[in-house]
């Protein structure tokens, strides 16, 4: 079977021109992030507030080291929302969690990626991003103290979204007729320092990583994903990191958001399946039809948020973990053993 393939595209100005999305797979960066200016599938004009309600969204990060795994979110579905910090530390095998559920109107997600803010700020506790892809930089804010039982930690990072250094994978992708998905994710060095207790710790651009995800989309009453990451250099040095999403778009084989970022460079990957035959504390193996993807997660560090409240319910199991296996692509094998990163098994009904 020859490799997969899609086709790849400089990105369009605007998401949506005319009421319609631009779908399809992109390695620049929309201008003008507008969901709330497309027209309804049903062709009855609905108002902003309507559809700013159905929109999910999110930015989040993770980044880190060969010692250190963090994430940082601001979640707006507008029924669950938070903000949440969490670290991992490798070497003295802990995880420690940030999170704060939060009412819809205190999380602002911006409207794009150029000169704008995500952020929560409340007592206590505050993280914020701030975005500006002209001078190529994705910061990232944390402070939070007074969590009970819990170190106080602040943090300053940078993300070097440089043109030349970096290639984003970003996607619009159809749930139906003019109802879509839009991400913007992408590998990149990262800089900063994490103030932990009375821990300092610096990250430097020669060896961290930092992975992008800025998130809109119109998903199903009930939203339903697979998901994994990870980041982390090869035995050549090279800074590696993969993305792979089994969700509820139409027509996987030429809609998905998949793929594997080497360096400067962003390789499209075939629809995957995740698989956990012993449920989801045991390994997860994720593969593809192609024989290109052959990836078996293994959690180490659990995570759970489950809400069941009438017409809400979250059931979500989101684990840290080891990778073991390869991928193929553009000629090579990479060996992805000991990669770190997450996964995700969500169904969220809101």
């Amino acid at each position: 079977m020859d490799p997969y393939s899609r086709e790849v595209l400089p990105a369009p100005k605007q998401l949506v021109s005319k009421g319609r999305f631009a779908f399809g797979t992109f390695n620049s960066a929309f201008e003008i992030v507008n969901p709330l200016d497309a027209h309804s599938p049903l062709g009855l004009p609905l108002p902003r507030w309507v559809k700013h309600l159905r929109l999910k969204e999110w930015q989040a990060v993770q980044m880190g080291n060969a010692d250190w795994f963090m994430l940082a979110v601001v979640y707006n579905a507008k029924t669950v929302c938070l903000a949440q910090f969490v670290l991992v530390d490798r070497k003295n095998r802990q995880k420690i969690l940030y999170e704060r559920k939060i009412v819809p109107w205190a999380a602002r997600v911006a409207s794009s990626l150029a000169g704008t803010e995500t952020a929560y700020r409340g007592k206590h506790f505050s993280i914020a991003f701030e975005n500006d892809l002209e001078a190529g930089r994705i910061g990232v804010e944390v402070n939070i103290r007074s969590q009970k039982g819990l170190p106080d930690v602040t943090g300053r990072f940078t993300g070097l979204h440089v043109p030349g250094r970096v290639t984003p994978m970003v996607i619009c992708q159809p749930f139906g007729p003019n109802r879509a998905l839009y991400s913007h994710k992408c590998l990149m060095p990262m800089e900063g320092h994490l103030a932990l207790g009375g821990d300092k710790i610096d990250f430097s651009s020669s060896d961290s990583f930092m992975i992008l995800d800025d998130h809109k989309g119109y998903y199903p009453y009930a939203m339903r994903y697979d998901w994994v990451t990870a980041a982390g250099f090869d035995a050549r040095g090279r800074r590696v990191g993969f993305n792979f999403t089994d969700n509820q778009v139409l027509d996987h084989h030429r809609y998905n958001e998949n793929c594997l970022w080497i360096d400067n460079r962003c390789l499209v990957l075939p629809p995957i399946h995740v698989t956990r035959p012993q449920g989801v504390d045991s390994p997860w193996t994720v593969q593809d039809d192609y024989g290109q993807v052959d990836l078996v997660f293994t959690p180490q560090y659990p995570g759970t948020v489950k809400i069941n409240a009438l017409v809400i319910k979250s059931d979500y199991y989101g684990p840290y973990g080891s990778f073991a296996g390869f991928i193929r692509a553009d000629g090579e094998e990479l060996c992805l053993d000991g990669f770190f990163g997450m996964g995700e098994k969500k169904y969220v009904r809101s």
